[in-house]
């Protein structure tokens, strides 16, 4: 026999749980984590490329003109064309980030053709700039322009022929002749990006001066028929023809090899020129996350252009930070930052002058974090304008460099708690 309910209780039983998922809804809203928010849409205009890298010969590190051919020159190499693959990869490494919503290319080019905009306007106007960032509501729009780009080897190597004869062995003699080989070589892969934020209005946010440095240094020595190879990944032992031992990875250094490499592949990210382009798009993140948000975890770091207007102190900063713009190899006092009247910074106000350094994986090569390394102190002896003032140098004079950051170490305290 089948039961039949009335009506009205199917409804009751309806609605009660439409008002349980509903609870729940709300409930999941509530308590969902901070890292689930939505992440925050940003595009990448384009790169400019002042390097003078010379990408018809793939890595640089091939000479050109008559003697290009002879050394493996424009048949035998992958193109490099930097403008557009740190533009692709700065999106790759937005996304990885897992904060931010990088806007596709395709994407960036329909709105400026739905708005007539045009590089060159972007490049001058900040209204326009406002104009395309409103049409593809992102928060920030970046500019990268590439000033160094390069791989530099420094090879050295020594040889000495040992000569022996005349060993008596039971009634017998017998001679031997013997070298000893010395060789090494340091290669270098320096990368310098000169990067510009630009906010919802259009105006420059923060310019900040990004370098990577990564080297690899290879020697060895070769007595007789033992060989050993020394790098930063530790020693290498061989014995004649005999099996030494497993070779331990290395990154990719040799013309030969980088000329057969996509830019931005995978197998581009074992190569020297692969791990520093990776440190300094990593240290753009991390620029772009002071200006932005968010924050990483734990960090005291304060938004460094927040809700304050222009030419006002933000309400919401306690903490002042900015950047090294200028250093004087010979006059500590005339050093300039990127702060002034528009943070709040006030004379003979001492900073804390600091660099970062990457936690690199010495078996991938991969940036696996950074720490940030005290080198000084500066102290405002002049503040010449709402986002530029001139230090003196107290503390690291030698150490100090253009790019380094500066942060203030103790809370400014607010109007209230002054008084």
């Amino acid at each position: 026999m089948t039961i039949q309910y009335p009506c009205s209780y199917r409804l009751s039983t309806l609605a009660d749980k439409c008002l349980t998922a509903a609870i729940v809804l709300c409930l999941l809203i509530l308590f969902v984590p901070n890292g689930f928010a939505a992440p925050k849409r940003v595009v990448v205009l384009y790169f400019e490329d002042h390097s003078r890298f010379d990408h018809p010969t793939g890595c640089g590190c091939i000479p050109t003109g008559p003697f290009g051919k002879f050394f493996g020159g424009r048949k035998n190499h992958k193109k490099w064309y930097l403008k557009e693959g740190f533009t692709e990869l700065l999106n790759r490494k937005l996304e990885q980030a897992e904060v931010y919503e990088p806007v596709s290319q395709d994407e960036l080019l329909d709105a400026m053709a739905e708005s007539g905009l045009s590089r060159r306007g972007l490049r001058s106007d900040p209204k326009k700039r406002a104009q395309l960032a409103k049409a593809l509501k992102v928060e920030a729009l970046i500019v990268g322009d590439i000033r160094k780009f390069n791989q530099e080897r420094v090879k050295a190597n020594a040889g000495r022929l040992i000569r022996q004869s005349g060993l008596g062995f039971q009634g017998a003699t017998a001679s031997y002749i013997g070298g000893v080989q010395l060789m090494g070589s340091l290669y270098i892969a320096s990368i310098q990006l000169d990067m510009r934020f630009f906010g919802t209005s259009g105006n420059e946010i923060d310019n900040p001066k990004i370098a990577a440095r990564k080297q690899h240094q290879i020697g060895g020595a070769r007595i007789a028929a033992l060989e050993a190879v020394v790098t930063e990944q530790g020693t290498e032992l061989q014995f004649g023809q005999s099996p030494g031992l497993k070779r331990k990875p290395r990154p990719i250094v040799a013309p030969t090899e980088l000329n057969q490499i996509e830019f931005g592949s995978t197998k581009y990210d074992k190569t020297l020129f692969g791990m520093a382009t990776d440190e300094a798009l990593h240290k753009i993140v991390l620029a772009l996350r002071e200006n932005i948000g968010p924050t990483l975890p734990g960090s005291d770091v304060v938004l460094q252009h927040g809700a304050g207007k222009p030419g006002q102190p933000s309400p919401q900063a306690s903490i002042i930070q900015g950047t090294i713009i200028y250093v004087d190899s010979e006059d500590p006092e005339n050093t300039y930052i990127n702060i002034g009247s528009a943070a709040g910074i006030a004379i003979h106000q001492q900073l804390k002058v600091y660099t970062i350094e990457s936690l690199i994986d010495p078996d991938t090569g991969d940036v696996l974090g950074i720490v940030p390394k005290s080198v000084g102190v500066v102290k405002v002896v002049e503040v010449q304008s709402d986002r530029l003032s001139r230090v003196e140098i107290v503390e690291g004079f030698g150490e100090i460099k253009k790019g380094d950051r500066v942060k203030q170490e103790k809370p400014m305290p607010s109007d209230s708690e002054s008084e």
